[in-house]
């Protein structure tokens, strides 16, 4: 008899209600039938309870939704208990299979399976994290004989569904990131070990297409066009992508073994390496015509200090001859709070950045520059388009309240939410919005976005000559953006549609920022938002 005939065989019986000594002698009647199984009714049950024991260990399991459910209730910018946490993560087992039922009746959590009655559970306090990780976990144990979907489910699935349904009356950026995810994320922020090797896939075979400066795979003599041919002698051809990556990436301080082919020679040779700490690249710049254009990407680890660098090169390399900076962030989503700080305190001597204001007592950060302005006050112009979010709004904001940047571009995306981010004893990670960013003119962002002194929305012009410029007064429409109240839905919307948030990438961007940037009279003239713009189609 397989596991499937057995579930099947005790849902029939529990379905029709039967007596356990009936239940029993059909146990043993279908095991004469197929030959030999004599095993009773309760020892079956047994070995299906002992099933999911090895399978869903109860400590691991209760350890990660109890670490979960804490990090939620604790730190949400909206206030959620537990207990609701804990209901709603039950019900999510319905996403696992459509037949389960939860229903709260009088102080128990009553399970259901289809039409019939399970169990009923106790409910525990009502702030209690690890108890009601203990009932979900009884819950997944009653209804574990009922259903074969669940009983084929891995650990992962299990913290998912309930985790998803926890989170689903929060904000769309509060949510769970199970462990190769979660990884994926970590990566990003704080780098992993690896050679630096950007690869492309042809035709079924692997080619390096970008090797970083003076990364490992560099010094390896490891270059652009190169074919991969193994991975420490295991082939790549025909494989996935992202596997290969995970082949070259491993354990800082520990050897690498590629095999490449050489076009230009057609040989196959190795290259020793030793994997070091790799922090992906964000920050890209070239300089012209007395203008260093720098492209951010996001924040992470290593976007200060590249920035920094290049900004300080450019000044010794050019002297008065370095006019000004744009700074491009569109389609930059965010990344790292403290690494956007550090970024707008470059070009700040001293002041308010910004604040964060949550329901935790630890939400509650202001964060203020240091003396010294690594840009020494040239002019710097700022891009923006609907995809610049978070970090990128944080930067934009600052920059334009404290009168050191002009902003160009459309709206920004509007998040002005900070996520706290736990990582779980399974890996994965808890990400919870915590706390709202307020702009240092006192204006929170959320749901608004920052509001550039020149439109370029829907404008899509090509060349290099610019467009010309409607201006008007800004002085009510910024007076308005700094106090439109976050519960007006309507009023925010109304204020963003005066520059409509425009995802696209425009030539016409940077052609009006540089020539902004070169004119001083221009420059002068929006600064301060006293004088806006709006580029002419």
């Amino acid at each position: 008899m397989t596991s499937g005939d057995l579930f099947a065989m005790m849902h029939f019986m529990k379905k029709t209600k039967r007596k356990l000594s009936y239940s029993i002698m059909a146990v043993l009647m279908l095991g004469a039938c197929n030959g030999a199984h004599t095993t009773s009714y309760q020892d079956r049950l047994d070995q299906v309870s002992n099933d999911m024991r090895v399978k869903l260990p109860r400590d691991e399991i209760s350890s990660v939704l109890a670490s979960g459910f804490y990090s939620i209730s604790e730190r949400a910018l909206t206030q959620v208990d537990v207990r609701a946490l804990g209901l709603e993560g039950m019900r999510g087992l319905a996403t696992i299979d459509p037949e389960i039922g939860v229903r709260e009746n009088n102080g128990t959590v009553e399970i259901r399976y289809g039409d019939e009655f399970v169990t009923a559970l106790i409910e525990p306090m009502a702030h209690d994290s690890e108890s009601w990780s203990d009932v979900v976990y009884e819950a997944l144990q009653a209804l574990w004989p009922y259903s074969t979907d669940l009983a084929a489910t891995q650990a992962e699935r299990i913290y998912e569904a309930v985790f998803d349904a926890a989170l689903a009356n929060l904000d769309i950026f509060s949510r769970y990131a199970g462990k190769k995810e979660a990884e994926g994320h970590r990566d990003k922020r704080e780098g992993h070990g690896g050679i630096d090797v950007t690869l492309k896939k042809i035709d079924e075979r692997f080619f390096i297409d970008r090797v970083g400066p003076g990364s490992p795979a560099f010094d390896s003599g490891l270059r652009k066009g190169d074919m991969l041919i193994s991975v420490d002698g295991e082939a790549v051809i025909g494989k996935n992508l992202n596997d290969v990556y995970a082949q070259i990436r491993g354990k800082i301080q520990t050897e690498l073994v590629l095999e490449i082919e050489r076009p230009q020679t057609n040989i196959a040779q190795k290259l020793f390496l030793w994997r070091e700490l790799v922090i992906p690249q964000t920050v890209w710049s070239t300089y012209d015509d007395g203008v260093l254009d720098v492209r951010i990407t996001s924040f992470n680890e290593r976007t200060v200090a590249s920035l920094s660098q290049d900004i300080q090169d450019i000044a010794l390399m050019h002297g008065k001859r370095f006019q000004g900076i744009v700074l491009d962030l569109r389609g930059n989503p965010g990344g790292l709070l403290k690494k956007a700080v550090q970024v707008a305190d470059l070009f700040l001597a001293g002041g308010r950045i910004i604040s964060t204001k949550g329901r935790h007592p630890d939400s509650f950060e202001v964060y203020e520059a240091d003396p010294v302005d690594v840009a020494q006050g040239r002019p710097l112009v700022i891009v923006m388009d609907g995809k610049s979010a978070s970090a990128s709004e944080i930067v934009a904001a600052a920059l334009q309240d404290r009168g050191r940047a002009v902003v160009v571009g459309s709206s920004s995306y509007g998040k002005g939410t900070v996520q706290s981010v736990q990582r779980l004893p399974n890996d994965g990670e808890i990400t919870v919005t915590w706390s709202r960013l307020i702009a240092p003119s006192g204006y929170a962002f959320h749901g608004l976005g920052v509001r550039p002194s020149v439109c370029t929305s829907g404008v899509n012009l090509k060349g290099d000559q610019g467009a010309p410029l409607w201006e008007n007064d800004g002085r009510d429409l910024m007076k308005n953006w700094r106090t439109v109240a976050i519960e007006d839905r309507n009023g925010r919307k109304q204020l963003r549609l005066t520059c409509p948030p425009d995802r696209k990438r425009k030539r016409i961007d940077i052609v009006v920022a540089r020539n902004i940037l070169l004119d001083r009279s221009l420059y002068k003239r929006f600064m301060g938002f006293t004088t806006i713009a709006t580029v002419a189609q």
